[in-house]
């Protein structure tokens, strides 16, 4: 009996470390934002959290997880960005009135996510920037390299 209330007791002490870590990398390196999937009815379904830049990844780690890793993971080249639009006025009863909002399409999976007017024009810029999939050239020599890799000849 001893040992199960250690046990607990650790696993309590591990999740509210894993949480304050959580907190205090990802507020210090991100982008605060609150995104919800659609389709979604009212104010409903909005999280509070922070996105981070990843090369050819979008990071979306939610406020109340204390997962090391991201919770949503946008791929650039899947993604598409929708015209803004202003907050209605349920919105503006829980969101700072100087945010935008706008829709993201993940392969089909349509998103909402709020951010100032600064976070706005990075994440337009940033999905805008990539490069077209059917544009990409491909390395044949690193692909080749790639595919006998510990073949010996040439």
């Amino acid at each position: 009996m001893e040992f199960v209330f250690w046990a607990l007791v650790s696993l309590i002490v591990l999740a509210i470390l894993l949480a304050i870590w959580r907190f205090l990398t990802l507020r210090s390196r991100g982008q605060s934002i609150l995104l919800r999937r659609l389709p979604a009815s009212g104010v409903h379904g909005w999280r509070h959290g922070t996105i981070r830049y990843n090369g050819d990844d979008l990071e979306y780690f939610k406020l109340r997880s204390i997962s090391p890793m991201a919770d949503q993971v946008f791929n650039r080249q899947h993604l598409d960005f929708h015209e803004p639009r202003t907050l209605t006025a349920e919105e503006k009863k829980f969101m700072d009135e100087h945010l935008s909002v706008a829709t993201l399409c993940d392969d089909g999976t349509h998103y909402e996510i709020a951010l100032d007017t600064h976070g706005l024009m990075a994440l337009t810029a940033w999905v805008e920037s990539a490069p077209d999939i059917r544009h990409e050239r491909i390395d044949h020599v690193a692909l080749r390299n790639r595919i006998t890799r510990g073949k010996n000849g040439k």
